[in-house]
């Protein structure tokens, strides 16, 4: 079982509407392979850096009768009590220009047996072309986890999708104490709507956001000595809009989760955790402002997020602690700022995703090393 939160976040809003779900990136307790160390890594490099090529591990298929697209990541060998395996990065191309609504994902093996859920510690996936809302960083699109097997939002709305558009996968497998698994597969379902044959009504653009305490670069865990502490970080969207959706993820001894205007000192969010029965933070409740017409932002406000923690302890909290905000958002401009390849927020962001996964996905979360 989980010690830490097992809420989780995602930048997907999916639902009747939208939530910021699960994806919580590692620091998983036990033995851990890291399958993209054991690849020669490039020389420190000055500029952006260079993306994938050569991909042995995914394959991308449409599948226009149903609608979907399938991401596949295998196959990949997973020996018995042997820990998390953090296969290499991933790039592929999406073949469709659209609208994505959502995903759904399983495991398999090679003969397409579906294969325990656990096998999944958590995958997430980016759009290094393109900018998240908060921050010049390389845009995050999609996370899942144990706990996030579907998530879908209504078929007005959708993520833009053009045709070809690229995608960085990254993933971590947890093998099982009572058997191996040599032949494994991760399929991921994304639900779409052709751009040219939308149906009655075109679905409306919107675009998923994510917010840190820590910042949109660097590690995303802090120390929670004894007593009450928080952290904050402020910055201002690239665009307006209005937030139809939005969650989050923090630890045990969480107290809230707040997104407020410093431009008006308006509160736009606030939220406490919600605990299992033995009091461990088990989730966040969703945001759900679609219900009065979503949270009008604006591009010259700026804005902060915030958590607070009470550590009860006479010693540091065992699992550190976060806070990490996920949402999407009705954008009133689909015209972005450009996006700068060279910006240094870019640059160190993209590289810690290449090169440190562990450290990149803005996502974390805590578990035993059977799973």
């Amino acid at each position: 079982m989980n010690r830490s939160a097992v809420g989780t976040i995602g930048l997907l809003a999916i639902a009747g509407a939208l939530y910021a779900q699960e994806a919580a990136h590692e620091h998983p307790a036990g033995q851990e392979h890291d399958a993209a160390a054991d690849m020669e890594m490039p020389a420190e490099e000055t500029g952006p850096p260079q993306l994938p090529t050569v991909n042995d591990l995914i394959d991308v298929e449409l599948h226009e009768d149903i609608r979907q697209i399938e991401v596949v990541i295998g196959p990949v060998s997973l020996p018995q009590n042997s820990g998390h395996l953090r296969v290499p990065i991933q790039m592929g191309e999406l073949p469709v220009a659209g609208w994505m609504h959502g995903f759904e994902w399983e495991i398999t093996d090679g003969d397409g047996n579906v294969l325990p859920e656990r096998l999944l510690h958590h995958v997430n996936m980016l759009d290094p072309d393109n900018r998240e809302l908060f921050s010049p960083v390389p845009r995050r699109i999609m996370a899942a986890g144990r706990e996030t097997k579907r998530a879908a939002v209504p078929h007005l709305l959708g993520y833009p999708l053009a045709e070809g558009t690229r995608v960085l996968v990254t993933a971590m497998f947890a093998s099982r104490p009572d058997a191996s698994y040599d032949d494994t597969y991760l399929h991921i379902h994304l639900f779409y709507t052709p751009a040219d044959d939308p149906g009655f009504i075109s679905p409306r653009n919107v675009y998923p956001f994510y917010l840190d305490v820590m910042g949109p670069v660097g590690d995303k865990d802090f120390e929670l000595p004894p007593g009450t502490h928080g952290r904050s970080w402020e910055g201002s969207p690239a665009t307006g809009g209005r937030i139809l959706g939005i969650g989050g993820h923090l630890h045990d001894y969480g107290d809230w989760l707040r997104l407020e205007d410093v431009t008006t000192g308006k509160i736009l969010w606030e939220t406490t955790p919600e605990h299992d029965a033995e009091g461990r933070v088990s989730g966040v409740p969703l945001g759900k402002l679609w219900w009065r017409g979503g949270v009008r932002i604006y591009p010259d406000h700026v804005y902060r997020v915030s958590v607070q923690y009470t550590n009860p302890l006479d010693a540091m909290a065992p699992d550190g602690a976060m806070g990490a905000f996920g949402g999407i958002i009705l954008a009133h401009d689909a015209r972005w700022p450009a996006f700068d390849r060279e910006d240094e927020a870019y640059v160190q962001d993209l590289r810690n995703t290449l090169n440190r996964p562990n450290q990149a996905m803005n996502m974390h979360s805590h578990g035993d090393s059977g799973g």
